[in-house]
């Protein structure tokens, strides 16, 4: 894995998902930053987008155009042991980053 971590393409980016929940942090080019307390699990990734539904009754829908990711990268931070990114590099600068529990077996390739 390199410093910044493993490239991922959108099928694989979609698989890893998997069917968990995520916390959503999105710093913005200007180095905002927005922490939201909803929880997202990808629902269906299409041609054009990854689609995301809440677990919290009162949250919209999530919808990230894939046109609007510039790369994606999975990542876990050194004292993680179960939790770990998939971040979006999105094309105006930002950067959104799911962090939850990843399905790895998306893209690790067994050893041997």
């Amino acid at each position: 894995m390199s410093p910044d971590g493993v490239e991922l393409d959108f099928s694989t980016a979609a698989r890893a998902f998997g069917d968990a929940y995520f916390n959503l942090i999105r710093r913005g080019a200007d180095g905002s930053l927005k922490l939201s307390h909803d929880h997202w699990r990808l629902t269906e990734a299409t041609h054009d987008a990854f689609h995301f539904a809440p677990r919290e009754q009162d949250a919209p829908p999530l919808e990230v155009r894939r046109a609007d990711i510039a790369r994606s990268v999975w990542d876990r931070l050194p004292k993680q042991q179960v939790r770990s990114q998939l971040r979006f590099y999105m094309t105006n600068g930002d950067v959104w980053t799911f962090s939850g529990q990843v399905d790895e077996s998306a893209f690790i390739k067994p050893a041997g």
